[in-house]
């Protein structure tokens, strides 16, 4: 595959390289610092004519950075065939690793967190469907805060929570939350001064379109007290308008292409991060919306086979036959389902940028479609808080990360009897470009230093 090819600088971590700053942020900015790690690939770094940081590697600092591995045997399994029924994962669409590595899980059907211990024992169930004390209606996703409160919004019940992992609510405030079209409702973090990072990515547009076209995910600050503040506006799902049946009739439905590119927002320390999918960047926002710099890779993406859209095709059926049956408030009849899931569009092209996922420590793992075609498991790529790459993990097709620790990552699998389980697999890199005698990983390895400082390297010229 021919990429476009740029300057690369790689240093080992035992050189010597000067940070410098040449402007106030006044939001936080990333970090520098020494590192424990050989082989880290450092971006070269200019400012644009807007004054954003641009961060950019070549394609091939993917094979020059150390190599991570995930040990075979996870170290921790939570649910599955041995779960209990209060556990269930099947309906789990976020995971948090806490300091002391255990897990907790959001089940958005059923509105309850679930906490698992550091070995995969089931602990409690916190929260429950309702409107009362300790109860939840819809809330927004879980954000962990310092000592490992859980926060937690609920939009209709106008209500902020913070909880401790042993379930006690240590706090509860009541929020008027303004209703607006975009119902931007998910949180992506919570700032040092209480302020919410909420977005509306994966929202399905109601306008309609004969053509393609990308929905848009906004992002906005909301204070405890006062009205929220929009700071951005990221291309989201890709759409298209098809004609499907319902109740008899053939009515026009928005429907998402399958594989289509999407919107991620994080809090990346004080830094709203988000990626479109569609192409290798990863942007970094102050919370005033200020865009300070942004991560980026020259690559092409990958097409989507015909081999993988019948697999797409086949999924959808299945999900038709396990989830969605007649005579219960569902407005399709079977006939209709089966024939509708038909009917997805695709994406011709995959994803580069699938997820975002931030450690307790402050490393950012980039999920991606980057790999070479041909080649098996999904890849990650973890970088430091100065834009520094350091290194490449790959996992299994049939896993789906939702989580990482400083040291491990989570996966969701299928167990033996197709029931949802957490496996948790220590994180390890190579022979190669080991940390100094051993070969596991740690969390002084990635580490965010404190007060950080950017980077900037101008001109570098390798020779």
């Amino acid at each position: 595959m021919n990429y476009v090819r740029s300057a690369l600088l790689t240093l080992s971590v035992t050189a010597a390289f000067v940070a410098c700053s040449t402007r106030d942020t006044n939001d936080g900015d990333a970090a520098s610092g020494a590192d424990n790690l050989t082989g880290i690939v450092l971006p070269v770094i200019e400012d644009d004519s807007n004054g954003v940081q641009q961060l950019t590697f070549p394609p091939d600092a993917f094979s020059r950075v150390p190599q991570f591995t995930m040990d075979s045997v996870p170290v921790a399994v939570a649910g599955g065939a041995n779960g209990t029924g209060e556990f269930d994962l099947t309906w789990v669409n976020l995971v948090h690793v806490l300091s002391d590595n255990r897990l907790v899980a959001f089940a958005n059907i059923g509105a309850s967190l679930l906490v698992f211990g550091a070995d995969g024992s089931e602990e409690r169930v916190i929260g429950r469907l309702g409107r009362g004390p300790g109860e939840f209606t819809r809330p927004g996703g879980v954000s962990v805060l310092p000592g490992d409160t859980l926060f937690l919004s609920d939009v209709p019940n106008n209500r902020l929570n913070w909880v401790l992992p042993d379930g006690q609510f240590v706090r509860t405030s009541t929020i008027q939350w303004e209703r607006l079209r975009n119902n931007a409702e998910s949180v992506a973090g919570v700032l040092p001064d209480g302020r919410l990072i909420l977005h509306s990515a994966g929202r399905v547009e109601s306008t309609t379109s004969d053509t393609a076209f990308r929905s848009a995910a906004l992002v906005e600050v909301q204070p405890i007290t006062g009205a929220r503040q929009s700071i951005a506006s990221i291309p989201d799902l890709a759409e298209l308008t098809v004609l499907q049946r319902v109740r008899g009739r053939d009515q026009r439905i928005n429907k998402v292409l399958s594989f289509t590119p999407r919107a991620r927002i994080k809090l990346w320390d004080t830094l709203v991060t988000t990626s479109q999918g569609d192409v290798y960047r990863i942007s970094m926002r102050a919370p005033s919306g200020t865009l300070l710099r942004e991560i980026s890779i020259p690559l092409r993406r990958r097409p989507v086979t015909q081999q993988m859209k019948d697999d797409a095709i086949a999924t959808a059926l299945a999900a038709v036959e396990m989830f969605r049956s007649e005579g219960e408030g569902n407005t399709y009849t079977k006939d209709e389902q089966r024939a509708n899931a038909l009917l997805t569009p695709s994406a011709d092209s995959l994803p580069l940028i699938q997820d975002l996922f931030v450690t307790p420590n402050g490393t950012l793992w980039v999920l991606d479609n980057a790999a070479e075609s041909g080649t098996d498991g999904q890849m990650l790529t973890a970088y430091r808080s100065d834009g520094a790459m350091l290194g490449r993990l790959r996992i299994p097709d049939d896993a789906r990360p939702m989580a990482f620790g400083n040291d491990r990552v989570v996966l969701r699998v299928l167990d033996e009897d197709d029931v949802v389980a957490l496996h948790v697999h220590s994180v390890r890199t190579t022979s190669r470009a080991g940390p100094r005698s051993r070969d596991v990983l740690t969390s002084n390895d990635l580490r965010l230093p404190v007060n950080p400082i950017p980077l900037h390297i101008r001109h570098v010229q390798i020779v």
